[in-house]
């Protein structure tokens, strides 16, 4: 069964109003892991893709096979200077593995890098198998793998084609290799299909980047998911972030006092959390209001809670502060800015954390440290920037 809960910074405010920080924390619950995948490798295979990354990606391929049920569903795309369906999506049951990576086997690199075609091809394969979000449930994913820059799209372009295959229940998990990639579309691509983006550093960690995505595919307990606000009058609501399981900013779009912030798939043991600002307006009434009324559904599952705090002219309540929850937002706005690069942006919020909360608390120590790495460091480490590492990672 899925559960929120919600908090806040400030659970006592003045009649005056405040902006509040607050937190929506969503737990997936258990499934009976029964759901189809159905799974498409969106593989580039330009001139750039030949030895060392397009032999792993075949090993990928590979891989990925064998993590499959009979009832799952795969297809391959590979794209240079066009696309190519190399395997329309068919049931695992049904496909002989001997086929399946002799098809594989046969790839070749060479040309130029149309990933535009490439996805619009893997998005209108999948919908072949004439899929239905509002009443189907099956586990949809892009696993999209390129080394290089689309020769006719900018970053921006992705993002619509991204959301068209978002509003078909496909979820993209983009992963860029190598040094020559644009990293923006990458990211787009993650962010915008509510998936997630990788960098991958060597040839080796393809096969990983597959595996992975095709076990947590099959954890899945919800798809589907989202978060409707519905703010009381006078309430005003911003910057919206996903914070888990990957740092990402979310465009909401209101409609009158509701609006939806859309979610990854649910999956098992991987909690997520949103964060987000809320403007209480000054109240003549005193005592305890509802400002956001929030409600999960998922697969046709609903929960729901509020965000709520007491009108108050207490001064010792109105100096009550929960400062995990201040935390929380200041470190998913310091992770979304470092996976985008823009390390002055992250060294001002990293200010405004110590300032605040003190050199000492672990979690601005953290945001210190993360910032410096990509200061200094590369790809990589902006992807591991946007990723709540645990305390025994920590330097």
């Amino acid at each position: 069964m899925v559960a929120i809960e919600t908090d806040v910074n400030r659970p006592y405010v003045p009649a005056d109003g405040a902006t509040l920080t607050a937190t929506v924390d969503v737990e997936p619950g258990t499934g009976s892991g029964s759901r189809e995948r159905h799974i498409l490798l969106c593989l580039d295979t330009s001139g750039s893709m030949d030895g060392a990354k397009l032999d792993q990606a075949r090993e990928g391929a590979s891989w990925v096979f064998g993590l499959l049920e009979p009832d799952d569903y795969v297809g391959i795309v590979a794209f240079d200077s066009d696309a190519e369906v190399v395997m329309r999506p068919q049931r695992w049951g049904d496909t002989a593995r001997e086929d399946a990576m002799h098809r594989v086997e046969q790839l070749g690199a060479g040309g130029g890098t149309d990933m535009y075609d490439g996805l619009d091809s893997a998005r209108t394969a999948l919908d072949s198998l004439g899929y239905r979000p509002e009443t189907d449930d099956a586990v949809r994913r892009v696993l999209l793998l390129s080394d290089g820059k689309d020769n006719s799209h900018e970053p921006a372009d992705f993002r619509e084609l991204a959301a068209d295959i978002d509003g078909s229940g496909i979820r993209i998990l983009s992963a860029g290799i190598g040094t020559d990639y644009e990293e923006e579309t990458i990211r787009t691509l993650g962010t915008t299909a509510r998936g997630e983006w990788t960098h991958l550093e060597s040839p080796g960690d393809i096969e990983s980047f597959f595996g992975e995505a095709v076990e947590q595919a099959q954890s899945v307990v919800a798809t589907e998911a989202s978060l409707e606000l519905d703010a009381a009058a006078g309430v005003e609501v911003g910057e919206v972030y996903r914070a888990l399981p990957q740092a990402q900013e979310v465009d909401v779009n209101w409609s009158g006092n509701t609006a939806t912030v859309p979610l990854p798939d649910l999956a098992e043991r991987e909690d997520q959390r949103v964060v987000l600002k809320v403007h209480a307006p000054a109240r003549e009434d005193l005592g305890d209001h509802s400002l956001v009324d929030v409600t999960l559904t998922a697969s046709g599952e609903r929960a729901s809670d509020r965000i709520a705090a007491e009108y108050t002219d207490d001064n010792a309540a109105l100096a009550e502060h929960n400062e995990g929850v201040s935390l929380d937002h200041r470190q998913t706005v310091v992770r979304t800015e470092l996976g985008r690069g823009n390390v002055a942006a992250a060294e001002t919020e990293v200010e405004k954390m110590t300032r605040i909360h003190g050199e000492d608390t672990a979690v601005v120590e953290e945001a210190q440290r993360q910032t410096r790495l990509v200061s200094e460091g590369g790809r990589n480490e902006r992807e591991n920037a946007t990723r709540i590492v645990d305390d025994s990672r920590l330097e």
